[in-house]
């Protein structure tokens, strides 16, 4: 007696991801978020942590520019109440008005 063999495919016998059914009758298309969030979640979980890690060094550098914005009104604070004008080729940092 001759063995059983599996007669489909090759391609078949792999997971494939579903599509998107469309849209119903009153429904709107999936928004840019929500076609992103349905990206990723089919290519696996190795594509989602680049993105993540992506996401973290993107925030670390966000973070350092802020920290860099703020050492320098330090700066510009503490030469303006000690009286001493910045150099002269600097450029002219005026306080926000902010208006609540």
């Amino acid at each position: 007696m001759e063995p059983m063999r599996d007669e489909r495919p090759a391609a078949a016998t792999e997971a494939e991801p579903t599509p998107e059914p469309p849209p119903g009758p009153g429904l709107p298309p999936p928004t840019a978020l929500e076609s992103l969030v349905n990206a990723l979640l089919e290519s696996g979980p190795e594509v989602a942590e680049h993105v993540v890690r992506a996401a973290q060094e993107l925030l670390l550098a966000a973070q350092a520019v802020v920290d860099a914005a703020e050492h320098a009104v330090e700066e510009q604070r503490d030469l303006h109440a000690a009286g001493h004008p910045g150099p002269p080729d600097a450029a002219s940092v005026h306080p926000l008005e902010r208006h609540e």
